[in-house]
């Protein structure tokens, strides 16, 4: 039996009001909730009224100003998935197109984790702030040559291949090889 596969919707609105209803249940002005993310007052108003939609460095910003995890700015309450055609998922994007990420498995906080499916296409980054504090992150490439840059070090990871990591330090994905890459990074809290 085959179990009906529901699609994300746009995320602009979702993010919006998840970011509103954080800020209002922490009874934080826009100006202090800019102050804890390092996001401008303008962008975090635009982003609540759905009129902008922000960048993976902005939610990250954001996430980790506020302590909330990334998929959770992402996926409005009661959207459930039972069987989820990646490629059917609404992308975010990142590095002028060239970092493409699906949130598959937003943030559980009975399972303490949140999944994602990312390709960075040939000349693509993306550098992460760190995450909140005892979060780690487990890469696995399963296409293509990944360049991953942790805490000064430098791993140059071709598929089939994994690494985990504390995400706590800032961090960088990178693809300067000449085809797309493919991985997974499974983020536990």
């Amino acid at each position: 039996m085959q179990k009906e596969v529901i699609r994300m919707t746009d995320p602009t609105q979702s993010i919006g009001s998840v970011l509103k209803q954080v800020r209002i249940e922490r009874n934080l002005t826009l100006e202090e909730t800019s102050v804890l993310t390092g996001v401008s007052k303008a962008m975090l108003g635009q982003i609540e009224r759905g009129k902008s939609t922000p960048t993976i460095s902005v939610l990250w910003k954001i996430a980790t100003g506020l302590k909330v995890s990334f998929s959770e700015l992402l996926v409005a309450d009661g959207e459930k998935h039972d069987v989820i055609q990646i490629d059917q998922l609404k992308p975010v994007y990142e590095s002028k197109g060239k970092m493409i990420l699906h949130d598959v498995f937003p943030y559980n906080p009975m399972t303490g984790f949140e999944y994602f499916y990312i390709t960075i296409l040939p000349g693509g980054s993306h550098t992460s702030s760190p995450h909140m504090k005892s979060t780690e992150e487990h890469i696995v490439v399963t296409s293509g040559k990944l360049r991953l840059e942790v805490d000064g070090r430098t791993y140059d990871m071709e598929a089939p291949a994994a690494i985990k990591f504390k995400s706590n330090l800032e961090h960088c994905y990178s693809n300067p090889f000449e085809q797309e890459v493919i991985f997974q990074s499974i983020v536990k809290y």
